[in-house]
């Protein structure tokens, strides 16, 4: 590092300033570059475009990293092809913001489980096309498939296929909800839904989730497979609830102890 003083009036001397930034910026071999705010439902179909943005670099290094909680793709590497990689992908968002559109329809909530995860992946790659579903504790059925016009069809197709393709059932936890909230608060300790999954690994098991649990009426354990799986965790989980009938319940605890039975102590309540 070489220092470099600038002597003058106050004003002139962070002109000179930024004029010294400027040129060696320009100088730099090396940059890197971030493409932010991609729309959730348009990022799925850039990140197919990968190769193609490493063509653009032609021939110059550059490196491509994907924040997806943030929706931001970053860019490094020389800067010649940083450019030209960045001016492409912005492109390409602004193409599938004119070309992409949807189709809307409902479809029941149980079905949902099984138009996510790698699911979405598959239908993507199978009928080009993005399906979306509503978060689990969203009342809505609604499903959304985004696609080209063109690719709709194949995307619609993809998707009931996806849908229909396992058994679904909703193992209701018996009533009233508070013994159903004691019930689920005791597998969630116990780690059961791991249990099941190990011992049915064909299986999909679904149990409801914090925000579901606050405004439902009745509390199910989703599960999807062929339907002579389903039917062996349905055995396994009315067994397991029958010993826990009449074995739970609440108790109220001072709030000055709560600090005793947390932690490590928490593992001797089980």
């Amino acid at each position: 590092m070489v220092p470099v003083t600038i002597t003058g009036p106050r004003p002139l001397a962070l002109e000179a300033q930024g004029m010294l930034n400027e040129i060696i910026a320009s100088r730099t071999s090396n940059l890197t570059q971030k493409v932010r705010d991609i729309p959730a439902h348009i990022l799925p179909f850039v990140l197919t475009c990968r190769n193609h943005f490493i063509g653009e670099a032609q021939g110059f290094y550059v490196d491509l990293a994907l924040n997806k909680p943030e929706r931001e793709i970053t860019v490094s590497g020389d800067r010649e092809g940083v450019v030209r990689v960045v001016e492409t992908i912005k492109a390409t968002i602004e193409g599938f913001k004119t070309n992409l559109t949807n189709l809307k329809f409902s479809l029941p909530k149980r079905q949902h489980r099984l138009l996510a995860g790698s699911a979405v992946d598959a239908i993507l790659a199978d009928s080009k096309c993005l399906v979306e579903v509503a978060s689990p504790e969203d009342p809505g059925d609604e499903v959304t498939v985004w696609g080209l016009a063109s690719d709709l069809p194949a995307g619609l197709g993809a998707v009931m296929a996806k849908a229909n393709s396992q058994f679904i059932h909703e193992f209701p936890l018996p009533g009233p909800l508070a013994v159903s909230k004691q019930l689920l608060a005791y597998m969630a300790r116990i780690d059961y839904e791991a249990t099941l999954a190990n011992a049915h690994p064909d299986a999909l098991i679904f149990t409801p989730s914090p925000a579901t649990i606050a405004q439902a009426s009745v509390l199910n354990i989703d599960i999807a497979g062929e339907k002579s799986v389903v039917d062996a965790v349905i055995k396994q989980i009315s067994e397991f609830i029958g010993k826990l009938i009449g074995a739970t319940r609440e108790v109220t605890i001072d709030w000055l102890i709560h600090r005793v039975i947390q932690g490590k102590n928490a593992k001797k309540c089980v």
